[in-house]
Parts: C-alpha cells; structure tokens; sequence
C-alpha cells in the first residue's frame, strides 16, 4: 500500500462536534443549539462503537494531587496550574522547617485529590459528554482528569481523546485520513524519524480502519506518590475494574485498557501488571520517559537538595529532602536499582565514585578514582548506618518533626521518655527502605508481553547518570575510609583523610562529646589519633569534595542507561537524541507535549489495538 496514494487529509472544513451522551439504557443522545442559515458551520454527532478500551493516564511524582486524609480543602501536594499558584506555592515553602515538610507529606496521612482544574479542549469536552456528569467540569473530574497535574498533562489528555476519536475525517465520509494523523503519525513514520530501536513496520491502512471501530475514553489515573508503587499498582487495578465494569453498564464490550504512563507511573503501571489476573485486562502498556532501574539524582537529592527555584518547594538542602523522602517508600522506589550501571567510552561501572588528584609511582599527578558501595547498594549505601561519609541518609534527619515534639515537651516541663532515637529513626527509615527493595525485586525485569516505550539521550537535557564526589586537590590516603568533618547539606563536604604511610594507624572523629575514660570526655571535632587527642591533624587534613553537575544524556532527570532500560523486554522502544539527530529536545516534565513522543504514542496505541487477538475476535462477532 503507498500510503500518499490511499491516505490523505481531507480539505478544511468549518466543523464543531456536538456532544453525544448516554442515557441510563446505554442509548446515544444529543442536543445542539439551532443557528441561522447564514452560518455554514457543519455540526457532528460522534456515535460511541460498540467496542471500548479505555486510556489510563497514569502521571509521575508530583504529578497527582494530594491532600491531608478525611479534609474536604487540605491541600498536601497541589501542583501549581498558572505563575499566580507557583508564586503562592513558593511563598507557601518558602519557610517551612524540615519537621513541617515531613508532617504534610506525610504518606499515611495523604490521599488523593480529584478536584483539580481540568483543561479539556473545546472538542474534548464534546467527546466528555458520555461521561456521568452534567457540566463540563463535572464530566472531566468523572473521568479523573482532575486528579493529575492540569497544566502539564491536560494537552496529552486532549490530544488523546480528540485524536483517537478521529482517525478518519468523518466529513470525507471516512475515506481520508484527519489532518491531525497525517501530521503526528503518517509524516513520522519511518524508523529514523521516530527513534526506533527495533524492527519497525509503519502503520497500515487496515489497522488505522480496524483501531477506529473502537471507542478510547481517556481516563486520568492518580495515585498516592509517597507510598510504595505496589500500592499503587493495586490502586490502579481497582480502577480498571471499575471502569470497564461501568462501560459494560452502558451495554459495551469492555474488559481491556490500555496504560499510558509518565515517569514513576511506569513502575505503577508495570506493579499492577503483577496484580494476579491484571495482565490480561491490559491490552498493552505505553511508557513515557520511564526511569525503569532508577535515578541517581534520587541519591544526589536527599544528600544535596533539589536544583534552582523548585528546591525552594521541593527541598532546599538534605534536611527538607530527607525529612519527606525517608519517610516515603515511593521516592526511596526511585533509587537506583541493583540492575543500574553507569555508561562509559570503556564499558559500564557502578554510579557512585569520587575523585581525586593523586601522585603515581613515577612521582606524576593523575586522577583516582574510588567507587564508592559498589558491592550491594541497599546495604552499601541506602542501609548504611556507619560513619561512612558517602551513606545515603544521615540518621538525625530521619524524623525532624518527632525530635521537635520532644524538644517542645522538655520546654513546656513535659516528661519524656528518651530512648536510642538513633536506633529507632534509623528502623523506621530501613522499613521504608525494605519495602523500596521489595518492589524493586517485583518489577524487576517484569513488563506486560505487549509493552511499547520512548526515552530520551539528548546529551543537550544532562541527567545525572552517576554521582561523583570530586577534589582539586592532591590526596595519600584512603577516601572510603575517611571521616566526615563538614557537610554543608547541599552537595559539598570537608573530609579528614588518613595519609598513606604515617603513623597515624588509629583515627577517630568525635561529632559530639563521648566519654574518654569514665572521668573525661572528648570534645567535640577533636580527632584521636593511636588513642591520644591530635587537634592540629584535622585542620591540616580537611580535604573539600563536591558533587558535580549532571553529564549523562537524557531528559534532565532520567539518564539513558535507566531509560533504555526496557529495551530486551519491550516491543518497541523509541530513542529521542535530540536536535543534533534530527529530533525535538523536551524536558523530562514536558515529554508529553513534543510532538515526537505524541507521534511515538499514538502509533503505540494503534499497533497496541490493531494487532491485537482481543481486536480481531471482537470485530468477527460485531
């Protein structure tokens, strides 16, 4: 078939869809305003095919409202939907403590928010009329778009919903292919164009045909993000069931969906695939700039904070991001797994390292590298509870708002009962940990059988492939082993290093007075040395390491090697290289609104339905 011959985009024609309802018998009804003749406007009524699947945007973190459990206007989590709610936001964070931040996020005190402003184009709220609900507004919140994060993922809802409902022209009789489908799919289909990493057959006519005989009611999915994603997934499989239990209501054929997915909501999606009986309710799975095995910015934002205006909301340093991300299994889900390998020119190595100049045996300056827990990342790293200054978490920002308690009580004259609060923060943090691993371990290399995904390597979007701690200056001695003397709490660090070959056998850090003997204590920032006090060591031995900025290609925040993750598992995956390979360059939060991802999703979506068993033994009975 020569796709130019037989489909085209028809003429423009002035059109406005008139909205189709259902009754309570499942019966299409319809009303529309008489105008004069003067207008030649063509009205359209869409009629519903008899076969649904309906479209499962599930968003990323942060990407759904959250508010405080049991509180009809308790806002937890509101992305901001215009500069005027940044602005309000950002004076909102501007000075909350770290304790405060943990309080409102805190995971088992947060629930869902559906009450969002949707932004339903004027022809989806045409499309939105079978949904319950008696206003526009209402119809949108039914269908959960005000559950996601409006300003960023109301366009893919209404692209999704309008196109997927016209893939024909209905004014050409459905001979021509709508205008919106030459341009997102048919002008980008060749492997090239669309960054595809496998073999690649273009769409056909008869699958377009054969994909338009359904009907794809666009439904946002939110969830809680603080909680582990296998809760999610459960939560995501609930809705499945009642969302098609509702079309099946309506007399429809419906018991699959489809899940588009943002970011996190991949690994939400790919937990609910492992729900039992889920999978065969998932017709396929389109996932969007998934971080599949993990970010190391996770890593490098509970040490440092976030970057540039959103670390004023989000987390300025590692007090505020600890305080929140310690507590909540669903952002720990986001480290990097045991599976991530940072790329080199020279193969692939772990992700955590730190750098240093060092003489070699000929008496010449190089650079040396260190990695750092590159054995078992849980217990290396993220269940380090040792003095090893690279650990993920340090144990007093564990739980800020139950040390303020304490600290109020003991000044109002309250009695309080002390235990070893390092070991209990600490507990508390491994159980959050443990359940991080747990899903790691149930996803792990587990996609649905019909799994279709884009990522981005635009090395013009760096993301943090790996953290490297790094020092100008020349170092003997061993980094793993040196001692934390200053963390600024924003990615620099002032470590005391034993050097190679001195005397100094024997070094011990003392952050706060410990007993020396039973009648004497050591003061604080004093370093012991073969067991005797040495004050003049430290300062001559404080060696200054900072993380350095993101170098990995990306999108900004998921690095390629997590992004391209999915590829041995998947159907097809698309690589988007950016501007210098011919492809848009977007922003990890904003991939939805490039239009090569659009065009990456919705011939996804079309292959998804067309090529499907569901599909064709469907068709033969209707």
């Amino acid at each position: 078939m020569s796709d130019t011959e037989t489909i085209t985009a028809p003429a423009a024609e002035a059109t406005r869809l008139v909205g189709m309802g259902w009754n309570e018998h499942g019966n299409e009804t319809a009303q529309s305003a008489l105008t004069s003749t003067n207008l030649k406007v063509r009205a359209l009524c869409l009629t519903a095919p008899d076969l649904v699947v309906p479209l499962l945007f599930v968003p990323g973190i942060m990407g759904t409202r959250l508010k405080i459990k049991n509180r009809d206007k308790g806002s937890a989590w509101f992305p901001p939907e215009g500069k005027w709610d940044a602005i309000v936001l950002l004076l909102k964070h501007l000075n909350k403590s770290a304790a405060e931040r943990q309080k409102l996020l805190d995971p088992n005190n947060t629930e869902v928010d559906d009450n969002g402003p949707a932004h339903p184009d004027e022809s989806s709220k045409a499309l939105l009329a079978i949904a319950e609900g008696k206003t526009d507004a209402e119809r949108a919140k039914w269908r959960g778009w005000g559950q996601v994060y409006g300003a960023s993922y109301g366009g893919i809802l209404s692209l999704l919903e309008n196109t997927l409902a016209l893939i024909f022209d209905p004014a050409s009789q459905g001979t021509q292919l709508s205008t919106t489908w030459s341009t997102l799919v048919m002008a980008q289909q060749d492997a090239a164009k669309l960054g595809a990493q496998k073999p690649f057959a273009p769409l056909e006519e008869t699958q377009l045909r054969n994909a338009a005989d359904v009907l794809y009611p666009v439904h946002g999915v939110g969830y809680n993000w603080l909680q582990s994603n296998k809760n999610s997934g459960e939560r995501l499989a609930r809705e499945i069931e009642r969302i098609t239990a509702h079309y099946r209501s309506k007399g429809k054929t419906c018991d699959k969906v489809i899940i588009v997915t943002h970011s996190m909501g991949g690994l939400v999606g790919r937990a609910c695939a492992q729900v039992p009986g889920m999978a065969d309710r998932i017709l396929g799975i389109v996932h969007g700039v998934m971080p599949a095995i993990g970010a190391p910015a996770t890593y490098k934002r509970i040490r440092a904070g976030f970057e540039g205006a959103e670390q004023v909301i989000l987390g300025r340093n590692a007090a505020d991001c600890t305080a929140v991300m310690a507590n909540a299994p669903g952002p720990l889900e986001l480290l990097p797994t045991a599976q991530y390998k940072t790329k080199t020119g020279q193969g692939t190595r772990h992700w955590l390292r730190a750098s240093y100049t060092a003489m070699n045996s000929e008496g010449q300056q190089q650079e040396q590298d260190v990695l750092l827990g590159d054995g078992d990342p849980y217990a290396d790293i993220y269940l380090n509870n040792s003095e090893s200054w690279w650990k993920l978490v340090k144990e007093e920002l564990i739980d800020p708002a139950a040390r303020a308690e304490r600290e109020k009580a003991k000044r109002e004259g309250k009695e309080v009962v002390e235990e070893n609060r390092k070991q209990s923060d600490f507990k508390k943090f491994k159980r959050n940990m443990d359940v991080a691993n747990e899903l790691h371990d149930l996803i792990q290399d587990k996609y649905h059988a019909n799994t279709y995904a884009y990522y981005a390597a635009d090395p013009k979007q760096q993301a943090w492939n790996e953290v490297h701690w790094k020092s100008d200056e020349a170092i003997g001695g061993d980094i793993k082993a040196a001692l934390l003397s200053d963390d600024d709490s924003n990615g620099t660090v002032k470590l005391t290093v034993v050097e190679t070959g001195s005397d100094k056998l024997r070094v011990q850090p003392h952050q706060e007075p410990i007993h020396s003997t039973p009648d004497s204590f050591i003061e604080p920032n004093v370093v012991q040395v073969n067991g005797r006090l040495n004050r003049s060591f430290e300062e001559k031995s404080k060696y200054r390491f900072q993380i350095q900025k993101a170098k990995g290609p990306g999108d900004g925040t998921v690095p390629e090697e997590s992004g391209s993750a999915p590829t041995p598992h998947v159907v097809q995956i698309f690589r988007h290289e950016g501007k210098d390979k011919g492809h848009e360059s977007y922003d990890h939060q904003n991939s939805y609104n490039a239009k090569i991802a659009q065009a990456a999703t919705l011939y996804s979506i079309v292959k998804i339905v067309a090529e499907s068993d569901w599909l064709q033994q469907n068709l033969s009975r209707t």
